[in-house]
């Protein structure tokens, strides 16, 4: 029996590290409460024999857990979103930021180094039977977790409605969970999905909206005549559920001058994050499409850009930061745009400051927006994107906002229908960008405008997540009369 204890003592610690990671539950509903591989960790463990490679092994399968998961809260999948780690190093972030991560790397270093060294002290006394052991009580652990699974509707095989089960006594909410499943098995499905950008632009899914139908962009401008032509991908605008929320910023737009203007208010699906959503809109493709255009170095259908050139506008695509986050200045080329200006060009030529309400170095979005209304006349005919940086998560307020007269009595109001002070903050930046817009719209003379979120924001915790629609962003359709 005090032989069983070692291997039910193993379990116990894997399945406390297992609720620990849980802390996902929070963010997303792909972390189940136990993968299968930790099942059978202690197994593949004894039969790694030197302790550096038991190592690499133990912190490989946590590490890939994190990641995976990470990825998920971004809208990514995990290859993609592992190409994407590079450009962290090019992001502002603070020094206590480093100093937090470095010293959290440490000590989980020397933790797993500590667990390893303490499972093979205690394998040892196993003897012989260490191999017999393990196997029949973690066949036990999986047995038993794999039928609980799927009796609540999900399983190794896959959910209720794709997969098979045994008996659904699962509610619609209860489904939403799985007591267990395979970490690889989820890997394998985003190695599908991003074997998609291995494919060309042409062979990907076309793009379907609510009602099957293309993207706002290509249902507004990709037969539209107009001289002047804006689409704004607002960053992480998502659409609220509670009507006095939605309506408080969509607003500003319904005071527009009425004799110059209709205004209408949409919504478009979204799946994934902003690249994602620049597919969507600038191709009217799946979100893979994006990285497609990277990987083959061209865009081989005729883009909603390509169709602008072809009717004679000038193209450009504006961004307050740097192009070089995610590849963007060389996918705004590939796909078409004759021209190209981002951080470099505001900061560093025109002299605007920089903002800090997130990692990303940027100036501001309302500076940008002004400076491509102003601008937008310059060329007869002009079709101008502008994707907005400043609302990016993780976000914070400034202090020249903080002070901002009009803060205090908009956080007294509406801090009631925040689960969080930085949902609240971030709602009121938003709103301020969003009044902003709208005001450039009055003064400025335009054919037509699309301002339309990208994705949902990725807050770290479901309560302040449960705010938004899981599925739909809303946009504005400005068109002059």
């Amino acid at each position: 029996m005090m032989k069983y204890k070692k291997i039910i003592i193993t379990l116990v610690i894997i399945l406390l590290l297992n609720i620990v990671l849980t802390g996902f539950l929070d963010v997303t509903i792909k972390r189940p409460l136990l993968y299968y591989e930790y099942i059978f960790l202690p197994l593949v463990l004894i039969i790694v024999r030197k302790h550096f490679l038991k190592l690499v092994v133990f912190m490989g399968l946590v590490l890939t857990d994190i990641i995976y998961n990470l990825s998920h809260l971004y809208y990514f999948d995990v290859f993609n979103y592992v190409e994407k780690l590079p450009y962290l190093f090019i992001s502002h972030f603070s020094i206590q930021f480093w100093v937090i991560a470095i010293l959290g790397l440490l000590l989980f270093i020397g933790l797993s180094n500590f667990l390893i060294g303490l499972f093979d002290k205690k394998i040892i006394e196993l003897g012989n039977k260490k191999y017999r052991i393990n196997i029949v009580v973690a066949a036990s652990f999986f047995l038993f977790i794999y039928t609980v699974d799927s009796l609540n509707g999900s399983s190794l095989l896959g959910t209720v409605q794709k997969g098979r089960t045994i008996i659904n006594i699962r509610t619609e909410k209860r489904g939403e969970y799985n007591l267990g499943k395979s970490l690889f098995k989820d890997l394998y499905t985003d190695y599908k999905l991003y074997k998609l950008g291995q494919k060309s632009v042409h062979e990907i899914a076309d793009f379907k909206n609510i009602d099957g139908d293309s993207s706002l962009s290509y249902k507004y401008f990709y037969n539209s005549t107009g001289n002047n032509e804006i689409l704004i991908v607002l960053e992480s605008w998502g659409g609220y559920l509670d009507d006095t929320l939605m309506q408080n910023q969509l607003a500003p737009f319904l005071q527009i001058d009425s004799h110059r203007y209709d205004v209408k208010m949409e919504k478009s699906y979204f799946d994934g994050a902003t690249v994602q959503a620049e597919s969507r809109e600038l191709l009217n493709k799946e979100g893979e499409a994006y990285f497609s255009v990277i990987n083959h170095n061209s865009c081989d259908i005729k883009s909603l850009i390509q169709k602008k050139k072809e009717a004679g506008y000038t193209t450009m695509a504006v961004q307050p930061f740097m192009g070089a986050y995610s590849v963007g200045a060389r996918f705004k080329k590939l796909i078409g745009f004759s021209n190209f200006k981002d951080y470099s060009f505001f900061h560093d030529t025109l002299g605007y400051a920089p903002v800090f309400n997130n990692q990303y170095t940027a100036v501001k979005d309302e500076a940008v927006f002004e400076w491509i209304f102003k601008n937008t006349s310059s060329a007869k005919k002009s079709f101008t994107y502008c994707l907005s940086i400043n609302t990016h998560l993780p976000f914070h307020l400034n202090q020249r906002v903080n002070k901002n007269p009009l803060y205090k009595p908009f956080t007294e109001k509406y801090k009631n229908y925040f689960p969080s002070t930085q949902s609240l903050k971030r709602y009121f930046r938003m709103s301020e960008e969003l009044s902003y817009l709208a005001a450039l719209i009055n003064k400025y003379d335009v054919d037509r405008v699309i301002i339309v979120g990208d994705h949902a924001p990725p807050y770290l915790f479901k309560e302040e997540r449960s705010l938004f629609s899981d599925h739909l962003v809303p946009a504005i359709i400005i068109q002059k009369k």
